[in-house]
């Protein structure tokens, strides 16, 4: 792991630090205590708006999709999605 990270551009003091202690524990514990709330137990897992749930790799239409529910869902007004992506208009 370190070795890639490393490849990757991290520093590697950073590296060092970051495996060998608990920075982001917390965080770590709570996406965990997240993801058994909703019931995942594999990856790659995807939440869309909080609520839509998608198990494994999944085409890019059925993830645009699912982010064009989600998003009709809240009536976001002022946002258009199109191929490439969603923005907000003005």
């Amino acid at each position: 792991m370190k070795k890639i990270a490393v490849e990757c551009g991290l520093d590697v003091a950073e590296v060092d630090d970051v495996l060998s202690g608990e920075r982001y524990g917390e965080d770590v514990r709570a996406d965990e205590l997240q993801a058994a709330q909703l019931g995942i137990h594999g990856v790659p897992y995807f939440v869309v708006g909080g609520k839509y749930g998608l198990s494994g790799a999944q085409p890019s239409e059925i993830l645009k999709q699912a982010i064009t529910d989600a998003l009709n869902e809240e009536n976001f007004s002022g946002m258009t999605c199109g191929a490439d992506g969603c923005h907000f208009d003005g």
